[in-house]
């Protein structure tokens, strides 16, 4: 890597007297880039000097917390991590980096480290450049850590492109073995972002009953904040149809009483189960018509 890197290096060796506060221009630098990152960078005669210097440590830090760390050395050892790379992002011009090259770089063997590149990229870099490295690295095969980054940016970036890229991943994708990318993806890409576009993936994700069960209960709890006009109609056909998994039902008219009340209540009135059948989800409706004050049903 250092070979690859020479020329470049050199190149923006020059740069070195800039003001490190004009090397990224977002805003929160100094939330995202810890002082002891820019203490560090500053530390160094020049920025290829500091370049491979950190490059080396968070490689060593990165491999050890990949393969042979203690678990009471977890915790330090990320902190050294995200410290060494983070201090490349430190220096002056730092979006010029080759980010993208370093993340597909280390992606296989050292996925650790090719997280906290992304993460980086994601802070620094604006535009086409950030759009490049999102699309190139939305991947099958990538890490879920370093994808999930990805399509962060890209629903920050082009929500079409996002919506496009995520209903493929979650919708049409060939899941890995024990894969737990669709959880995440509704978790902490879906459920955080107030875009319509999620709201409508979240529909169709707590429709879709060959989905996770995790993304889907997930997907519809958190329907219950959007004020989605159409959840209740399409949660009530999930709690019709759902044969299988008792926490998506349960979810599903928890989420109706919480959106629209009065349809919530027809369905306890009319879609009460016999108890000898199914005693799970009659207990589970029965505590919810105490609770909204309706007759006990009878016949069961």
């Amino acid at each position: 890597m250092r070979i690859a890197c020479q020329s470049w290096l050199l190149t923006i060796a020059a740069l070195w007297p800039l003001v490190f506060a004009s090397c990224s221009g977002n805003s929160d630098a100094s939330s995202f880039i810890p002082k002891a990152s820019r203490d560090l960078a500053k530390s160094f005669e020049t920025s290829k000097e500091a370049i491979e210097e950190m490059q080396v440590r968070a490689r060593t830090v990165a491999e050890r917390l990949h393969t042979d760390a203690l678990a009471s050395e977890m915790e330090d050892l990320q902190h050294q991590l995200e410290k060494y790379v983070r201090t490349l992002a430190a220096l002056p011009n730092a979006e010029t980096l080759p980010w993208n090259r370093w993340i597909h770089d280390t992606w296989k063997t050292i996925p650790e480290l090719s997280e906290q590149y992304i993460l980086c990229a994601e802070h620094l870099l604006e535009g086409e450049a950030a759009l490049f490295v999102a699309r190139t690295t939305d991947i099958r095969e990538m890490p879920n850590r370093v994808r999930l980054v990805a399509h962060r940016m890209l629903w920050s970036l082009d929500p079409n492109e996002a919506l496009a890229r995520g209903n493929k991943l979650l919708f049409r994708e060939r899941p890995r073995a024990s894969d737990t990318m669709r959880p995440l993806y509704v978790e902490e890409l879906l459920i955080t972002s107030n875009h319509p576009f999620a709201i409508d993936m979240m529909l169709d994700v707590a429709a879709d009953d060959a989905m996770e069960s995790r993304a889907r209960t997930m997907a519809i709890h958190a329907l219950g904040d959007s004020g989605s006009m159409e959840a209740p109609a399409i949660l009530e056909s999930v709690f019709d149809t759902e044969s299988v998994n008792l926490l998506v039902r349960k979810e599903a008219l928890l989420t109706i009483l919480k959106l629209d009340p009065p349809r919530a209540q027809t369905m306890l009135d009319t879609r009460m189960p016999q108890r000898s059948v199914e005693p799970g989800l009659w207990e589970f409706m029965q505590s919810l018509r105490k609770q909204e004050n309706l007759d006990s049903p009878s016949g069961n």
